[in-house]
């Protein structure tokens, strides 16, 4: 069947989704909605000029975008016979476009931070488990052939420590430095390294962190730590560590660890991406994919919602959920000097 999608939210991230939903055969792209018309009328002649680009001579006609659009939400919901949308807005915007989804009982992609409170994320993950819904959440990570190849190495084994690495720079979107409304670093964009460690390792247990504003506090509007550094507490057992700065632009941050590494006895992997570097007694191997995570976890989204199998998605809102409850800990134990407890998702 063709699965009739809408969208919230058409920036950055959107457009992402948008250039591999046009290649899926089953995704049928409907409906924009934005608060700024502009938005989205962008959105579209950004992708069809990138679709121009693609084509051949004598070649099949690449597909074009041709989506009706609104400002009004609710009107798109009642109004363009919709399978699912993705909800793809800043994260302080959570929370009404997805309950207004599930009333419509429609699949639901939520990029991630999936919210700002742990409370509403645990009440839009029970209105999802209530109505039956497929849903998923913006972590690709999960979807590359490293990460199964990592999977597939751990299968059967201790792990004893991981840890994790999100070392880079500012980025320009001025909500990004504005703690009411993004979070902080560890909640909007390390938040990709600490879901790769539960996926690889398990449930996260508690959490002590430290967190500072130390190289960034003449950029205006940073209210944000800049520098953070999380202790975790697997329920396995095992512990590990979160490293996450912001101050390393213009190319500072190269050579410096990425994503995460797990160790076991005698073994070492380093995954992220599209690459695995395994170390074992005596051997080094690395390894390196050409598949698109993204573009698999889309069309796992879009499969899901054909065939109403919940099970080809890897992140489901309630997963998604849990990591947001680790980095929201992180940061509470960050501004108060304790030890927090994750709590659970949906909240007992």
């Amino acid at each position: 069947m063709a699965v009739r999608i809408g969208f919230a939210g058409t920036g950055g991230i959107a457009g992402a989704h948008l250039a591999n939903l046009v290649r899926i055969p089953e995704a049928e792209v409907v409906a924009l909605y934005d608060v700024e018309r502009e938005r989205c009328d962008l959105a579209m002649r950004r992708l069809n000029g990138q679709q121009e680009q693609l084509v051949r001579p004598g070649g099949t006609e690449p597909r074009k975008l041709q989506a009706k659009v609104y400002t009004d939400f609710r009107k798109m919901l009642a109004e363009a016979g919709l399978h699912a949308v993705y909800v793809c807005v800043p994260p302080f915007a959570h929370g009404e476009l997805e309950f207004a989804a599930i009333d419509a009982e429609v699949a639901l992609f939520v990029e991630k931070p999936v919210a700002l409170s742990i409370d509403l994320a645990s009440q839009v993950a029970e209105a999802i488990q209530r109505k039956g819904l497929v849903s998923s959440s913006g972590y690709q990570t999960r979807y590359s052939e490293a990460t199964d190849r990592a999977r597939e190495l751990l299968a059967g084994k201790t792990v004893a420590m991981a840890l994790g690495f999100y070392l880079g720079g500012l980025p320009g979107t001025p909500w990004w430095r504005v703690q009411a409304q993004s979070g902080g670093q560890l909640v909007e964009q390390a938040t990709h390294t600490v879901d790769l460690m539960r996926y690889l390792v398990g449930d996260i247990a508690r959490v002590y962190s430290a967190g500072a504003l130390r190289a960034l506090k003449e950029v205006p509007n940073v209210d944000i730590f800049d520098v953070a550094s999380t202790t975790i507490h697997f329920a396995s057992g095992a512990i590990g560590n979160v490293a996450n700065t912001s101050i390393l632009g213009s190319g500072t941050a190269s050579g410096a660890p990425a994503g995460v590494h797990i160790l076991a006895h005698d073994l070492r992997l380093e995954v992220w991406g599209t690459t695995l570097k395994i170390t074992s007694p005596g051997k080094t191997e690395e390894h390196r994919w050409t598949g698109n995570a993204m573009m698999a976890q889309d069309q796992a989204f879009v499969e899901a919602v054909a065939r109403r199998d919940p099970g080809r998605v890897r992140s489901p809102y309630a997963d998604a959920a849990k990591t947001l409850a680790v980095t929201l800990s992180a940061e509470e134990s960050a501004r108060t000097g304790r030890v927090v407890d994750v709590p659970k998702v949906p909240k007992p």
